[in-house]
This record gives C-alpha cells, sequence and structure tokens, in this order.
C-alpha cells in the first residue's frame, strides 16, 4: 500500500523475495504499476474497500507504507478477514500518531533518551510556561504533519513572541489534526535514524542512516519530507561511536517492550528518529513505518528474504537476525521546484531509467503521476537515486552521475553525501562533545 519512492523501494525487496505484488495507491507510480501483477488506483484510506479488495485476491501478506492508513485502522480491518500485514494495528500507530503518547510511553516505562516536554491545549497556559522559560526548545503538534510542521528556536523562530504567534496558529487550524501541542527542550547534536524490524517481543536492527530534512544546500530553508540521506559501509555513521549506536538499539529495544507492557504490542518496521548529543543518543521522535527516504538506504542493500522478514513481524516469528551489504548508499531525491514551499505540480519530468541503470544507480519513482505514457510531477517528491558502494564519496559519485538523466522543472541537493559535508558534521560533533557547541 503506497505509492511513493519508500513503497516502490519496498516493493523491489519484495520482488527479490519472488513475492507477487498486488498494489493499492492513490497515485500511478510507474515503478509499482509495472512491477504489480493487477494495480487499484484507489486512496489508501479508503480500508473498507481495500480489505475487500485483498480479501478477494486471497492475498498472503500486506505490506503497508504511509503512516496515515495504520492510523486509519487498516491493520486491524485486514486481521478481521484473516489478512496477516507488516505494520502495528490502530492502537500502537500511536507511536507515530501522537507524539503525546510516545513521549509518556517513554515516561512511564523510563525509556532512557527522554528529552523534557511539556502539553498544551491552550494558548493562555503557554503564556504562563513561556514567561518563566529560561532555554530554547521546540514546538510540535501533537499529530501528523508530513515532517512539516516542528518548529526549531534559531533555526526557524528566534523569540518567544515568534514561538506564540506559531502556537496560535496550531490551535487555530488545528495543524496536526488537533488544538494541542508540545513544547520539548531543544537537543544539540547530529540528528540520525535506526529502523527495526520488530515482531512485538524481539527486535533486528537495520544500518544507521541520516536524513537531510531541509530542503536547500547547507541545511537552509523550510523542512521537507525528506531531500536524501545517506549510510556507511559499517553500517554506522562518521560522527557517531559504536557507544552511541548500543545506546539507541537499547532505546529501540526497550521501547518495544514497553508497548507489550502497555497493551499496545508493535509489529511491523519501528524508526527511531534520534540526536546524537553531548550526553548521548536523545529520542526527537518514533515513527511506525519505513523512513522515507533512509528505507532506500537499508533495503536495496538487504540480502536477507525481505518478504519471510514481514511475515515473521507480522505473525509474531520474526528470524533472529538479518544479513545486510557491507556497502555504503547515498540516497539523493529530485523534487518539483519550490517543493517546501508551494511545489510546482503538473510538470513533465523525463527520465532516462537505462542510462541510470548503466551508471550503476538504483531508481525509486515517488510522487509521480504517470499518464498517456508521460511521467508529471505532484506536490511531494518526484523520484530518488541511490549509489551503492564499497565507500560514502564512491556512492555519492554513482547518485551525482545518475542525476544527469532527469530532466524537468526539478530540484535537488548536490551536498548530500559529499566529503566536505560528512567532515564538517564529524568536526561538529566532536566539537559538541568537548562541550564547546550549545
Amino acid at each position: 500500500m503506497g505509492g511513493g519512492g519508500r513503497e516502490h523501494c519496498i516493493v523491489e525487496a519484495l520482488r527479490r523475495s519472488g513475492a507477487d505484488i498486488y498494489a493499492v495507491a492513490a497515485n500511478r507510480n510507474p515503478g509499482i504499476s509495472r512491477a504489480a501483477k493487477e494495480f487499484l488506483l484507489h486512496d489508501v484510506m479508503d480500508v473498507e474497500k481495500i480489505t475487500t479488495w485483498a480479501k478477494a485476491r486471497s492475498i498472503d501478506l500486506a505490506v503497508i507504507g504511509p503512516e496515515a492508513p495504520l492510523g486509519a485502522g487498516i491493520v486491524d480491518k485486514l486481521a478481521e478477514v484473516g489478512t496477516p500485514a507488516f505494520g502495528p494495528d490502530k492502537a500502537a500507530s500511536q507511536i507515530e500518531l501522537s507524539k503525546e503518547f510516545a513521549r509518556d510511553l517513554m515516561r512511564d516505562y523510563r525509556v532512557p533518551g527522554l528529552i523534557d516536554y511539556w502539553a498544551f491545549n491552550n494558548a493562555k497556559d503557554f503564556e504562563d510556561w513561556v514567561k518563566s522559560c529560561d532555554f530554547e526548545f521546540v514546538i510540535k503538534p501533537i499529530g501528523l504533519t508530513g515532517g512539516k510542521g516542528v518548529r526549531v528556536w534559531g533555526d526557524h523562530f528566534n523569540s518567544k513572541g515568534e514561538a506564540s504567534a506559531y502556537v496560535n496558529e496550531i490551535l487555530k487550524d488545528r495543524i496536526g489534526g488537533a488544538a494541542r501541542f508540545l513544547i520539548e527542550e531543544k537537543a544539540v547534536g547530529e540528528e540520525f535514524s535506526l529502523q527495526a524490524f520488530s515482531d512485538g517481543k524481539n527486535v533486528i536492527p537495520m544500518p544507521l542512516a541520516q536524513d537531510h530534512k531541509r530542503a536547500y544546500e547547507g541545511d537552509k530553508g523550510p523542512n521537507t519530507g525528506g531531500m536524501g540521506s545517506y549510510s556507511d559501509s559499517d553500517h554506522m555513521l562518521p560522527f557517531l561511536t559504536r557507544s552511541d549506536y548500543e545506546k539507541a538499539l537499547d532505546i529501540m529495544k526497550k521501547t518495544v517492550k514497553a508497548m507489550k507492557a502497555n497493551g499496545t504490542p508493535f509489529r511491523g518496521c519501528l524508526y527511531g528518529g534520534f540526536i546524537g548529543t553531548k550526553s548521548g543518543p536523545k529520542v526527537l521522535e518514533f515513527n511506525a513505518r519505513f523512513a522515507d527516504p533512509e528505507c532506500m538506504n537499508v533495503l536495496p542493500i538487504l540480502e536477507s528474504d525481505f518478504a519471510k522478514l514481514c511475515e515473521g513481524a507480522a505473525t509474531g516469528s520474526l528470524p533472529k537476525s538479518a544479513r545486510f551489504a557491507k556497502k555504503a548508499t547515498v540516497c539523493k531525491y529530485v523534487v518539483p521546484e519550490g517543493y517546501g514551499t508551494k511545489s510546482l505540480s503538473g510538470m513533465p519530468v523525463e527520465v532516462d531509467e537505462k542510462a541510470i541503470a548503466r551508471d550503476g544507480a538504483e531508481l525509486f519513482w515517488a510522487a509521480v503521476d504517470e499518464r498517456d505514457g508521460k511521467t508529471y510531477t505532484m506536490s511531494s517528491r518526484s523520484l530518488a537515486v541511490v549509489g551503492i558502494e564499497d565507500t560514502l564519496e564512491k556512492a555519492e559519485q554513482v547518485a551525482e552521475a545518475a542525476l544527469r538523466h532527469v530532466r524537468g522543472r526539478v530540484y535537488v541537493r548536490h551536498d548530500i553525501g559529499k566529503k566536505d559535508v560528512l567532515a564538517r558534521k564529524v568536526r561538529r560533533m566532536g566539537e559538541i562533545r568537548q562541550g564547546k557547541v550549545h
């Protein structure tokens, strides 16, 4: 289910396992529609229709890509007709759908990595709180905002007055689906993603990756769903220590244990959004599905049977481990002009798929629509290219070469995975550990 780059990547991993693909998406993603034995062009939020469609085709396993259908109860409905699904049920998906649920879970079950937080549902209480606040903070709508709702002091606002203006906007427009928001103390460090398979009890980690949320090079501009990401051949990141990784994995395991104890066992892909700080990794957020784009860093190098891993997670019988190739990956998203503010949608995009393959890169189609043999941009990210090589430097060069074969009114962040950018991250993290950056 789903028609983005993450879902095309999932489809290719399932095909490598020998699976027959039946797909549902609201857009005709050319990579998915070509791969599918049958393709249903339909709203992925129509839980009843999709459940009926799956039952009629005796589907063995449903793999849910995006988060919104999880919140609409697609996994619960499929279970009613005997179709197991890779993805959490409605209750467990709250770990992403409600930031307050996730924070309260960590607090109640003493999961490490919790950042100080406060919840508000009116402006007056916030104004009373902010008067005595003497530290920088982050404002988060409670619910889903497509990665674009979080505002950080120093990046998106610079005063208590600007904070109050955004708070009022959240309350008035119900950004995130509710007139409620979290305030969290700002953490200083480098962000990273750890994704893991879970069957409700056991956890199998995937390689670490780092996403780039800001629209423009140098980490400038508005937040987006993610402009690209990279992972290293040792499955670590250059700015993290082995201890950082072990602590992050411990947090993931304790979160799965907490979800089970809470009566909301988590089955599917748990995605931890972390930040490496002076005092170790802290949790920025949890998501209830594969990350996009970080999914495209890990699944193309998965050597184990992906379909069996998904089935094991769905049925509570996850294997003990999974193998990933010792390769570095760099993913770069091609997006419509204006993405992050007002996307230029409905424009043709031309892609020489054979040339990209000759250059050794993977291509994943995302938010595009195929009509009359042509491909058109939509309001979100259009397609991704992924370089896979022995080193980050080589993987970045492969991704960059592949971008030459894409034409249209589109934009790319070319700095993702570049040697000088990575060196800056390592240097900055070193300064943070030494207490030189606050």
